[in-house]
């Protein structure tokens, strides 16, 4: 049996203090980093379904994808490199496992953009459908706080060399997990608000906004939810940096979300045509047989045969 030292190989973060349950960090840390590895891909793979089926959009919202996967990119190259940093690099040097990477401590401003940016564009949606600028000045500027908590963390971290400083801003990561998870269920709890006010006497319309309603609850609950396991993992296990690991995917998350949420419209589209050509034939079969026909012993009789 190895170190605790060497338990920890397989973990990107290393730090000093008691480890809580080394071989689990270990496991997850290991996997969560693929999981950012895996959801880059799906990003990728929406990015690609945007601009294939999209060429119409406004050129501002397709550098706004390109933004995103940008900084996605970034962040995969930041993490990647420190991970093969600990675990490659430095593979036996004890000493080279305790002191942080600039690239690592940067991550976090990557994460930040991609959560700001995505955030930025979601409330841009509320204010298109409310028109309530008190509302979504107030949003953008939980959002602001969140982002600075961000930076900030990265900036005191970047002054110290050594990894077991990342235990000692409490207060900060707390905030940070906390309003970022208040401001994602937030924005979810308006946005179906307003497109519930939308709601119209036409069935077609009333569909599609059920469709537009489901997917940003599922959008939103899925980056809230994530916000809060962060949280709640850094104060069950304090010394391990497995939510870290976690906030790898966080920012991923959202960006996914956002090309859902563009690539969705074509569902929409889809969907919708199938409801107008379902209506079309319903209405064409009620001229034949009217809507007060409720059974086969309603329909005329057939005419009866000549003899």
């Amino acid at each position: 049996m190895g170190s605790p030292m060497d338990s920890t190989y397989g973990a990107m973060f290393i730090g000093g203090g008691d480890f809580t349950s080394l071989q689990t960090a270990k496991f997850l840390t290991t996997r969560l980093v693929l999981f950012a590895t895996f959801f880059q891909g799906v990003l990728t793979v929406q990015a690609y379904l945007y601009f294939e089926n999209f060429p119409e959009d406004r050129r501002r919202v397709k550098l706004l994808v390109a933004t995103v996967w940008i900084l996605d990119a970034i962040h995969l190259v930041l993490i990647c490199q420190a991970c093969y940093h600990y675990l490659i690099t430095s593979w036996g040097n004890d000493a080279a496992l305790l002191i942080s990477t600039k690239e690592l401590d940067l991550h976090l401003i990557f994460v930040g953009l991609a959560m700001l940016v995505c955030q930025g564009f979601f409330i841009y949606r509320i204010l298109s459908l409310s028109n309530n600028w008190w509302l979504t000045t107030v949003l953008s500027a939980a959002c602001l706080i969140a982002f600075a908590l961000e930076v900030a963390i990265s900036a005191q971290i970047l002054q110290v060399s050594s990894v077991t400083y990342f235990n000692e801003h409490t207060g900060e990561v707390v905030a940070l997990f906390a309003m970022g998870g208040a401001v994602d269920f937030a924005i979810t709890l308006v946005l179906v608000f307003y497109l519930q006010q939308g709601k119209t006497q036409f069935d077609l319309t009333n569909f599609v906004l059920a469709r537009v309603i489901h997917y940003s609850v599922a959008t939103g609950l899925v980056t809230s939810v994530l916000a809060v396991a962060c949280l709640i993992t850094y104060l069950v296990l304090p010394h391990t940096f497995i939510f870290i690991a976690m906030h790898f995917s966080l920012g991923r998350l959202y960006t996914n979300a956002l090309l859902a949420t563009l690539n969705s419209r074509r569902i929409l589209r889809r969907a919708a045509l199938t409801v107008m050509t379902t209506r079309v034939v319903t209405s064409t079969v009620d001229d034949d047989y009217p809507m007060a026909l409720r059974s086969t012993k309603d329909l005329p009789e057939p005419p009866t045969p000549r003899s």
